[in-house]
């Protein structure tokens, strides 16, 4: 009975205890913690996942490059003359037409110059006029000497037969003579003023020439001292201010030519396999958020940027450092596409930042 007793009594003690119930209430927020983080790790997998695969597309489909910008033709405006600039007609960001004057420098002296010439061609012209009355006056006289020689040789001639008729006397037939040879020798003396008025006018009329080439050289001049604008297009740039005083070549004003805009692009020389000339692209601004332009590759460079550096790479001194080069290209502008009202109002600037994508073929 007691061992009965005994086994009955401490088989109770060998089960293990129920857990208590706030220990499974415990567990519970656990698990959900749990899963909650392998949840977010599935995402940022995925997540990932998708990411990388978009950027494969895009690498295989595109060539990608934000080193490029718009670019336009830029022409420094400088004068020909040296002097001070009086007048300053246009500012940064004004819009010019070719032959709009853009500044003026100091002229008086040679407006001086010009008059001068000027008022030295009108009194050759004055004389070439006093030339030719002196020319007319000495063909008249000439006329009047013709006249009076044909007289004088018909008294001679009379005279010669009255004297061999012995109705004269010598003294008066040599006196007919002598009148005829002197009449002769006025008709040469004025032949010689037609000839030597002819001779003034055709020198007048050379100075007049040379004065005239002279006074149109001095106008030439004096349209150097206002500058007026090459091309049409934007002033980008003014470089100097009304008072200054500029030397023959010395930039003003840097106008970019308005009509030719392009993407400038220097593409690394690892991914130059891939381009052609023609091939499509399409780039955005970083001024214009939601919009998206197209265009072409129009011009691959034959030389690699660096040829052309202010200091040009030289590896004579055996430093060497391989850097990658870049290829100049010139993508061109034909559509744009995205917001309208950024398509409505965009302005392309050159120097504005740009990212290309050009289409692999």
């Amino acid at each position: 009975m007691d061992t009965a007793t005994t086994n009955s009594t401490s088989t109770p003690d060998r089960q293990p205890a129920a857990p208590a119930p706030e220990n499974i209430s415990e567990n519970k927020p656990q698990n959900h913690k749990s899963k909650l983080r392998m949840i977010v790790m599935l995402i940022i997998v995925a997540i990932a996942i998708v990411l990388a695969l978009l950027w494969w597309l895009n690498y295989r489909k595109y060539i990608t490059s934000d080193d490029a910008n718009l670019d336009s033709y830029r022409i420094d405006v400088a004068p020909q003359v040296s002097g001070r600039i009086t007048r300053l007609y246009v500012h940064e960001g004004d819009s010019v037409t070719i032959g709009d004057t853009l500044f003026s420098i100091d002229s008086r002296t040679v407006v001086s110059r010009h008059d001068a010439a000027i008022a030295q061609y009108n009194q050759i012209i004055s004389e070439v006029e006093v030339a030719k009355l002196a020319l007319s006056d000495a063909g008249k006289e000439l006329e009047l000497e013709i006249v009076a020689e044909k007289l004088a040789a018909i008294n001679y001639n009379r005279a010669k037969a009255q004297y061999q008729g012995d109705a004269i006397p010598l003294e008066e037939f040599q006196t007919n003579e002598e009148n005829w040879k002197s009449a002769r020798l006025r008709v040469e003396i004025a032949k010689n003023k037609i000839s030597s008025a002819e001779a003034s006018i055709i020198s007048s009329q050379m100075s007049a020439e040379a004065a005239k080439a002279d006074a149109r050289t001095i106008a030439t001049d004096l349209s150097y001292y206002h500058v007026t604008a090459p091309t049409s297009g934007i002033i980008g740039k003014r470089w100097c201010l009304a008072g200054d005083i500029v030397n023959a070549g010395q930039n003003v004003f840097t106008l970019n030519s308005g009509n030719d805009i392009w993407v400038a692009v220097y593409l690394e020389e690892t991914k130059f396999k891939n381009i052609s000339l023609g091939q499509e692209v399409k780039f955005t601004l970083d001024a214009y958020d939601k919009l998206t332009f197209y265009g072409q590759i129009y011009y691959i460079g034959d030389n690699a940027a660096s040829e052309f550096a202010l200091v040009p790479p030289n590896n004579a001194s055996g430093n060497y450092t391989k850097v990658t080069q870049r290829i100049p290209l010139k993508i061109s502008i034909e559509s744009v596409e995205g917001d309208e009202e950024q398509k409505k109002n965009h302005k392309l600037v050159s120097g504005m930042s740009a990212n290309i994508k050009i289409e692999k073929k």
